[in-house]
């Protein structure tokens, strides 16, 4: 089996997330640790130009976004299930929704109370991935009682959901990777803001998960080289698949296409050579000098792909 190299820092909460779910799956993988802010000049030969935190590297197949992550671990055949039972779609939605709105109101939450704290180059750069345009610490400090209410009407939801089942977890005994979707929050809640451990003191099975997924641990690592990961993909061969599976799509196989999260952010096109396509991921070729070909690979939900030629 192709060993799995995670490209994060220790303090991302969206990498928090992808070790919790390798310890999920039991998973053996290399630790390849990246800077918090750009550039990343031993990363970005890999993605293409993505910039977010974490990167999931198999060989010189390279898996962009914690969702397309996710699923690249279940698919690699790790000792346990990522999705076990049927969890599958549910896993994914309830993840996709705590990527979207309790991550947003997370983040700023804790972003708006490090205001001072934190150097302002950091408070700049994720405001930029994270916040409307043209927003201000003013109108974030204005806005944090409304969002901590949104917060609370969020946690509340996932509690009751979670206290509703047979067991701790969302499938009942064994967890599931949207489990770990739930705890990267309360992860990040109560280690980033002061008042998250009280807040979440309401919601006690939330905090049964974050405990029980803590207690799973996050697989075994050793840690790997950036330079020594780049070596690696050189001297693979990318080994997904190439076709397109979503015939109404429209895209053909090699077309250049350009790749971006949905939304008004700073993050950079990712331009390529269309090699895949189906109904949860888009793949492009891509060649750099430091890793030579390689294939990366991106959610199909949550990113906008459009052809290179097309008006930005």
């Amino acid at each position: 089996m192709t060993s799995l190299i995670l490209h994060h820092y220790p303090q991302s909460p969206v990498a928090h997330k992808v070790r919790l779910a390798l310890g999920i799956a039991k998973a053996s993988w290399q630790s390849v640790e990246i800077p918090r802010l750009p550039p990343k000049p031993l990363l970005m030969p890999l993605t293409a130009g993505y910039r977010r935190t974490p990167v999931l590297q198999i060989g010189a197949d390279i898996y962009c976004d914690s969702q397309n992550i996710a699923l690249a671990i279940e698919q690699s055949g790790q000792p346990a299930r990522l999705f076990p039972d049927q969890t599958f779609g549910m896993a994914m939605m309830i993840s996709a929704w705590a990527e979207t709105t309790l991550f947003d109101l997370a983040v700023r939450i804790v972003l708006t109370n490090a205001l001072g704290q934190v150097p302002d180059d950091f408070i700049r750069d994720r405001g930029s991935l994270y916040f409307e345009p043209n927003w201000t610490e003013a109108g974030l400090r204005a806005s944090l009682p409304s969002v901590i209410s949104e917060m609370h009407a969020a946690l509340g939801l996932a509690d009751a959901q979670l206290a509703a089942g047979n067991g701790i977890y969302l499938g009942g005994q064994q967890p599931c990777y949207g489990d770990a979707s739930l705890a990267y929050i309360c992860w990040f809640l109560r280690g980033r803001w002061d008042g998250g451990g009280e807040m979440l003191s309401h919601y006690p099975a939330l905090c049964a998960v974050e405990a029980g997924l803590a207690a799973c641990g996050e697989g075994v690592s050793e840690n790997l080289d950036a330079i020594d990961a780049l070596a690696i993909a050189k001297a693979a061969t990318p080994q997904s698949p190439i076709g397109i599976m979503n015939g109404g799509s429209g895209f053909a196989v090699g077309q250049t296409v350009r790749i971006r999260p949905k939304g008004n952010t700073a993050d950079p096109d990712v331009i390529g050579r269309l090699r895949y396509c189906d109904q949860m991921r888009v793949s492009i070729d891509h060649q750099h000098d430091e890793v030579g070909e390689i294939a990366v690979h991106f959610p199909v939900l949550g990113y906008v792909v459009t052809p290179a030629d097309a008006p930005a």
